[in-house]
């Protein structure tokens, strides 16, 4: 990979894509008002984990588009948002499910059991959007690039 930088779950700060951009600056602001929005929540970010300071089995919803999606679960599971960007590919309307786990007591984990989950789509026979997709062999001209 041309940018490997990016991968790193530090180092794609410092990158060149990311020094000529507003990326950090809007990722760390978008992960900020989320660990507030979980401290409300009763989870309180504290280096790259999550103490729970209140317990709480609410369920939340967030409606949002794919960057934000994976700038969010980037955060929760401490990686660089370029690998969810360029290895998740969530079609628009898809559910992404996320729940917390107390394996220790104090702490939670954030875990994945539904990741762009489109059931509902093939359930209603329709189609799923192949917008977040590009083309699965260069060759294909047809096939966004």
């Amino acid at each position: 990979m041309e940018h490997g930088e990016c991968m790193d779950r530090d180092a794609w700060r410092k990158s060149d894509l990311c020094q000529n951009s507003d990326a950090v600056e809007v990722y760390d602001r978008v992960t900020l008002e989320f660990d507030r929005f979980l401290a409300e929540h009763g989870y309180v970010r504290e280096g790259s984990s999550y103490r729970v300071e209140r317990e709480c089995t609410e369920t939340v919803t967030f409606f949002c588009h794919f960057g934000i999606t994976c700038a969010l679960l980037s955060h929760l599971w401490n990686m660089s948002p370029f690998s969810a960007w360029q290895y998740f590919a969530f079609a628009p309307t898809s559910v992404t499910e996320i729940v917390t786990e107390e394996r220790e007591k104090g702490i939670a984990c954030f875990r994945g059991l539904k990741l762009g989950d489109a059931s509902h789509l093939y359930a209603g026979n329709e189609p799923v959007s192949v917008a977040a997709r590009f083309c699965e062999v260069y060759s294909d001209m047809n096939s966004r690039h």
